[in-house]
């Protein structure tokens, strides 16, 4: 089924063909007995690449009931046993996980799970997958079926952290998927996302690393990029599996809320007008240090009034009013023959620069507030 022809990732409709392999598979997961022979078809493989960020893709999605009964176990191999506990023990030591609470999202036959709990971390899976589900509950572990997706988080949520291997190629909504693991985490949990290698796939024209299995074909920079689109932190980003594939490590970010800005721009208004009355009630001139986007921003919103002027010393600047507020704009060296009492301080940037230069060649000795600081 075609989604249409915006990119997976970042949505641009900038989409343009960059392979087609005719006569491929049509599902390289279910292998065929005798008597699906008759009916097995080809079909023509379709990759594309967003000219905007970079993303390789399929247009299709999955069938709706293509986990129902899927098996693509790695546990018969040595060496990918190997691999994995030695992956599982590393993630669980990078960030001091013992005792913590982590999920695996597509955890399959539990495999990886059990080199979790052998790390010493409490740990379960989410597989859709009815018949992985099923080995992995009859090897003893917590395992629960279901999909995530934006709004919709795991089954006891919130967890101090995640993996996902081999799971974000097959996913038609990625940045919803994240999102519903972003949503089933508390602030700071870490995670592993492991995905196959496009450049390893590029480099070696291997044009056989793709298949309708895989909706989507990660490089390093594109998995980053999906990875922070989400809100996530991405530690680092290395190969695993001799190269074959990409392994990041991720923190979920803070999200700031802008709107607890409210309260703190009435709080800020009403200390900006407690200290002019105050200082008017002492006879007190005042001043701004700071012609730039706080001061003029401040001024105007707390609808400021009873200043001298505002200093800056862009002289592009100076000779001119700022808007709204309307008060003029003077040179530093106004300081000396038309003093003021009091400065407020509002081009944080250059606070110590000009800290000094009040304290020293303009020899300025009354009152100083910063924003933000003195004046909150």
């Amino acid at each position: 089924m075609q989604l249409g022809t915006a990119c997976r990732l970042c949505g641009a409709a900038r989409l343009r063909g960059a392979l087609t392999l005719e006569n491929a598979p049509r599902n390289i997961q279910r292998l065929l007995t005798e008597r699906d022979l008759a009916a097995d078809r080809p079909l023509s493989l379709e990759v594309y690449q967003c000219d905007e960020c970079g993303f390789a893709q399929l247009l299709e999605e999955l069938d709706s009931d293509y986990y129902d009964d899927y098996l693509m176990t790695t546990s018969h191999s040595p060496q990918m046993r190997a691999y994995q506990r030695d992956q599982a023990h590393a993630f669980v030591a990078t960030f001091a996980l013992a005792s913590r609470r982590v999920i695996e999202i597509g955890c399959g036959d539990g495999n990886y799970l059990t080199y979790l709990l052998e790390s010493g971390v409490q740990a379960v899976g989410l597989e859709p997958s009815a018949k992985a589900r099923s080995i992995a509950q009859a090897n003893g572990l917590a395992v629960t079926g279901g999909y995530l997706g934006r709004g919709t988080p795991a089954d006891g949520s919130p967890y101090d952290a995640f993996g996902t291997r081999q799971v974000l190629e097959h996913v038609a909504d990625i940045n919803g998927f994240l999102q519903g693991i972003r949503q089933s985490l508390t602030t700071g949990a870490a995670g592993l996302v492991e995905v196959p290698s496009l450049e390893k796939a590029v480099e070696f024209g291997r044009f056989y690393d793709f298949f309708p299995d895989h909706l989507n074909y990660f490089s390093a920079l594109t998995l980053r990029h999906v990875l922070h689109r989400n809100g996530f932190e991405v530690i680092d980003v290395s190969p695993g599996m001799q190269g074959e594939y990409h392994v990041a490590l991720v923190r979920k970010s803070a999200t700031p809320d802008v709107a607890k800005l409210a309260r703190a721009t009435n709080s800020t208004v009403h200390a900006l007008d407690r200290f002019l009355t105050e200082q008017r009630s002492r006879g007190r001139r005042v001043a701004v240090w700071g012609a730039g986007g706080k001061g003029i921003t401040l001024l105007a919103v707390a609808r400021a009034h009873d200043l001298a002027y505002v200093i800056d010393s862009d002289p592009g600047k100076l000779g001119r009013f700022t808007p709204v507020s309307h008060f003029p704009i003077v040179p530093p060296e106004a300081l000396l023959t038309d003093p003021v009492d009091a400065i407020i301080l509002t081009a944080l940037a250059y606070r110590d620069e000009i800290l000094r230069q009040l304290r020293g060649d303009l020899g300025f000795s009354g009152e100083v507030v910063v924003l933000g600081e003195d004046l909150q």
